[in-house]
This record gives structure tokens, sequence and C-alpha cells, in this order.
């Protein structure tokens, strides 16, 4: 009788054992888990990498000048990206009347007017620093006029392109310079300046 407590007290403790060494390999699994849950989740959504901030030198400019600044990458880590760029971009908000099943409303939409892409670095791992940025703004920046959607729609391009001169559904062109650390397999890190473009 002795015998057998022996041996259930033998199981327990080796059970105990048993369980330990399993809840300790466990421990070391869930954070090997949880960094690279981590190190995923940085990726995929942006965050805890850090930022990038565009700095023009000035905001309003006309027709022909050129704009200067800076793209300063704040990053906490090393960061794969494909390139560092720079976008000139204006687009032109306008009014659209939708009907249908659901009855009608009034939305809004941009057309893009003009883009200019500039590349500062290419593919690389980039760490925190600066990037000088040149961009120049078309001599033509003030006659600009919404361009067609690719043929997606073309009487509604037509209708569109025939509103914008002769109707207030179409907004005034907005400019935008654009800084973007374009990143494999994640959020890109973008930063965006309006600018006023007049003469």
């Amino acid at each position: 009788m002795l015998r057998l407590m022996a041996d259930a007290d033998d199981v327990i403790k080796g059970a105990g054992r048993f369980f330990s060494k399993l809840g300790g390999q466990l421990k070391e699994v869930g954070k090997t888990v949880g960094t690279q849950v981590q190190k995923t989740s940085k990726q995929v959504t942006g965050l805890g990498r850090g930022a990038v901030k565009l700095e023009l030198e000035q905001t309003k400019l006309a027709p022909g000048d050129t704009i200067r600044g800076k793209m300063v990458l704040a990053l906490t880590e090393p960061v794969d990206a494909k390139r560092l760029v720079v976008t000139l971009r204006a687009r032109q908000k306008y009014i659209t009347m939708k009907s249908g099943n659901d009855g009608k409303g009034v939305g809004a939409s941009h057309a893009d007017v003009y883009q200019f892409d500039k590349e500062l670095a290419p593919s690389q791992t980039f760490g925190p620093g600066s990037y000088e940025l040149e961009l120049v703004v078309p001599p033509d920046a003030l006659d600009l006029r919404a361009k067609a959607s690719a043929g997606n729609n073309p009487i509604a391009d037509v209708a569109r392109t025939i509103a914008s001169a002769v109707s207030p559904t179409m907004g005034p062109i907005e400019w935008q310079v654009i800084g973007r650390l374009e990143i494999s397999w994640g959020r890109d890190l973008s930063s965006e300046v309006d600018i006023i473009i007049a003469q």
C-alpha cells in the first residue's frame, strides 16, 4: 500500500516537472510569436516604424517656379523600401449627381489634372536622414484642366469637361506635394503639403 502512494507521488512530481518544462517552452514560443506578430503589424500598418515629413521652403509659387525643400525620415528602425519618391500633383474636385435604385444623391470626386513623380532614392534599407528635393511647377499650371478618365466612361468625361468650363460643379485646382517611402509588402509612410499656384 505504501508503494502505491509513493508511485502516485512520483507520478504527480513527474507530471509537475513535465508541465513546468512544457510551460517554459510555451513561454519561449509565445515570446517568439509575439515578436513576429509585432514585426508583421509594423510592416502592414506602418505603426512604430517612425514617420516621414515633407518640409518646403515656401508654399506659394508661380507657374515655372522651382519647389525646394527636403524629405525628413524620422525612422525608429531600418526600413527596407522600394524607393523614396516625391510627387507634384494637381487635382480638381467636381460634384457628381447619381440616381439609381437607391434614389438620387450628390457626391464629390476628384479628377487628376497633373502628376509628376521624382525619385529621390532607389531601393535600399533606409534609416533616419533627410533628402533634398526640387520640383518645377509647369509653366502652364494655371491653364490645366481635368483629363478624361482613360475611357472608363467617355460620355461622362465629355460632360465633365464641358461642365468644367461652364458650370460651378467643378472646384478649383488643388496642388499638393506628396513625399512617400514606398515599402514592399507594407504600408507606405507618406507626408503631404498643400501648395498654392498663382501669378
